[in-house]
């Protein structure tokens, strides 16, 4: 009887070990298609204005009107960064929609135009 209890121990030992050297799951993230829309319209704004990025209130403009928040955009590339072929293959995509992108010149009277 008495090495009964002690097996059960060792077993709820070993599975309170096992369960704690599992890696959690990753975060949920914004889907590719949100990650690729997102990353289009915000090098367009930047292509649009002659910058290299956007940033203050047309960066949140921009990210409000894909519907997604800077901070989603991090945690996509946190959690897919280090697979490679996933991200090249992301990168490849938002390379090819901006080449399908007709860029105009902002209007003079537009109020962020740079």
């Amino acid at each position: 009887m008495r090495s009964s209890g002690l097996l059960c121990t060792w077993c709820a030992i070993l599975a309170a070990v096992l369960v704690a050297c599992v890696d959690p799951p990753p975060p949920e993230t914004i889907d590719r298609e949100s990650f690729v829309q997102a990353y289009v319209a915000l090098r367009t704004a930047a292509l649009q204005r002659g910058a290299a990025s956007v940033d203050g209130p047309v960066r949140d403009t921009v990210l409000r009107e894909s519907g997604v928040t800077e901070e989603e955009l991090l945690t996509f590339a946190e959690v897919h960064g280090e697979d490679f072929t996933f991200m090249q293959s992301i990168w490849t995509e938002v390379s090819t929609q901006l080449e399908e992108v007709t860029f105009r010149p902002l209007a003079a009277d537009t109020v962020d135009a740079r």
